[in-house]
């Protein structure tokens, strides 16, 4: 089976790679079938390893880089190549503008953001769930793009890759609070709450409305339509694993970029 991977039409150009990953052209089985590209959750080494060569390959970059995500907000700055299995850092989001080095962001129903400066030559990678959305990781990486590239977020392109949709998406009231914290407006972003205080979230929008809050005009963001937990043929999904009894045993996708 060959490698199934998406792009945004935003980031089709001659001097980007980038792309988000499916399930499809891996050698990973079972729940981890077939393209996993997550080390953490108990699938075979050598098969990850396997998966993560060929989406490199099939993109034409020199290394692949990856983070220890850990849900917050901190962001690092990657300067040279990986070494080995060496992470660049425990953040969940990766900046960078060296030639050749992909950067990874690695999901299973979180919110995958990909950033392209065209006129500075830089790129960012962000893994946004719940928690890492609260303490506004968006902004995070492009307040550090500036301050470390001179990045104009007027000039800035993002993607919004395949996450949880709100109609599959239920949060718990003390979710719904912390949101209510940091949005004034969150129409669109969580429903009303039901009888027991929780309400369906959208991830993705809520980072939508973050990167414009930061300085990216809206019409130089796009966003996947599609949702992990329902795309199952298609996507890997925490939520729907969790849902048949299989909580922490399931694969994972990613948003990667690159300069070329």
């Amino acid at each position: 089976m060959s490698l199934d991977l998406l792009t945004a039409p935003l980031l089709v150009r001659d001097d980007l790679v980038h792309a988000f990953t499916t399930r499809a052209g891996g050698v990973s089985e079972g729940a981890y079938a077939s393209l996993n590209m997550t080390r953490s959750r108990g699938d075979s080494a050598e098969h990850v390893a396997t998966n993560r060569t060929r989406v490199r390959q099939a993109l034409g970059l020199d290394y692949l880089a990856f983070a220890i995500q850990v849900h917050g907000n901190a962001v690092v700055r990657v300067d040279e190549a990986p070494r080995g299995d060496q992470a660049a850092g425990e953040a969940d989001a990766m900046i960078t503008d060296r030639p050749g080095i992909g950067l990874v962001c690695q999901t299973a129903d979180c919110t995958p953001i990909l950033l392209f400066d065209p006129k500075r030559r830089a790129v960012a990678a962000i893994h946004s769930g719940w928690r890492s959305t609260v303490l506004d990781i968006a902004g995070e990486t492009v307040a550090a793009m500036t301050r470390e590239y001179g990045t104009d977020p007027a000039d800035l392109i993002a993607a919004i890759g395949p996450s949880i949709s709100a109609a599959n998406y239920r949060v718990g009231p003390e979710v719904v609070a912390q949101f209510e914290a940091v949005f004034t407006d969150t129409a669109g972003i969580l429903a009303a709450r039901d009888e027991e205080g929780g309400a369906h979230l959208d991830v993705g929008e809520a980072c939508r409305r973050q990167l414009i809050a930061a300085g990216i005009p809206a019409d130089q963001i796009e966003r996947s339509a599609l949702c992990t937990y329902a795309e199952e043929p298609r996507l890997f999904s925490a939520r729907r694993a969790h849902h048949r009894g299989q909580s922490g045993v399931f694969g994972g996708q990613a948003g990667i970029i690159g300069l070329r």
